[in-house]
C-alpha cells in the first residue's frame, strides 16, 4: 500500500508539467521555441519557374526570382540558384507574421498569385509565369529548412505531376530562403488556413 502510494505521489509533479507546457497560441512559436528569422524583398518582375534541373531525372522544384535573372537558369545548377541572394524558393504552407493576428493574417506561398500562362524559361527544360506584385509591392522572406522542400515529379503514366516525399528534395542544401505574400485570412475561412491576398 505504501509503494503505491509513493508511486503515486512521484507521479503529481510530471502530470503537473505535461498539463502546464508552453503552447504556441495564435501561431506564434511556444516560448523556448525559434523565432522565424522575417524579411522583405521587392522585385521589379517577379515570376515562379517550374525549375527541371538538366540530365536524365525528372524532378522540378519551383523557384521564384526576378524576369532579368532568368538567364541564370542556363547556367547554375539547383543548388549554386538556392545559395543566391536574388533567387528564392516559393513557400510552403501559412505562416504566422509576427507581431499579427494570426487569425487574420498568414503568410502564405506565392503560387496563387501566379498567373495561368507558361512560357519556356530559356534553358530548354524549365517554365515560367508571372507574378502578381501584391501591394504595396513586397514579399516576405523566411529562412527554413530544405528538410521541408520536395520535388515535384512526373507520375509515370499521367499529366501533371506528384509530390517525391524523400527526406531532402534539395540534396546538398541545408536551408532556404522561401518567398511567401500577405494574406488576409476571410472570417468565414480562419482555421481553414485560406484567405484573400491583399493588394
Amino acid at each position: 500500500m505504501n509503494t503505491l502510494l509513493f508511486f503515486a505521489l512521484a507521479l503529481l509533479p510530471v502530470a503537473g508539467m505535461a498539463q502546464s507546457a508552453p503552447r504556441a497560441r495564435h501561431g506564434r512559436p511556444a516560448p523556448g521555441e525559434p523565432q522565424p528569422v522575417i524579411g522583405r524583398v521587392r522585385l521589379a518582375s517577379p515570376v515562379l519557374v517550374f525549375y527541371r534541373p538538366a540530365g536524365p531525372g525528372t524532378a522540378v522544384q519551383q523557384l521564384v526570382l526576378d524576369k532579368n535573372q532568368l538567364p541564370l537558369l542556363r547556367t547554375l545548377s539547383l543548388e549554386e540558384l538556392a545559395q543566391r541572394r536574388d533567387v528564392f524558393v516559393d513557400g510552403l504552407g501559412n505562416l504566422a507574421l509576427p507581431g499579427t493576428d494570426a487569425q487574420k493574417f498568414r503568410l502564405a506561398g506565392t503560387s496563387l498569385l501566379a498567373g495561368p500562362e507558361r512560357k519556356p524559361a530559356g534553358d530548354g527544360r524549365s517554365t515560367y509565369a508571372r507574378l502578381k506584385v501584391p501591394s504595396p509591392g513586397e514579399l516576405y522572406v523566411v529562412r527554413e529548412s530544405a528538410e521541408e522542400y520536395r520535388h515535384f515529379v512526373a507520375a509515370p503514366g499521367q499529366q501533371g505531376y506528384r509530390i517525391d516525399f524523400q527526406t531532402n528534395g534539395l540534396p546538398g542544401i541545408d536551408s532556404v530562403r522561401a518567398v511567401y505574400t500577405l494574406r488576409k485570412v476571410d472570417a468565414a475561412e480562419r482555421g481553414a488556413g485560406a484567405g484573400a491576398t491583399l493588394r
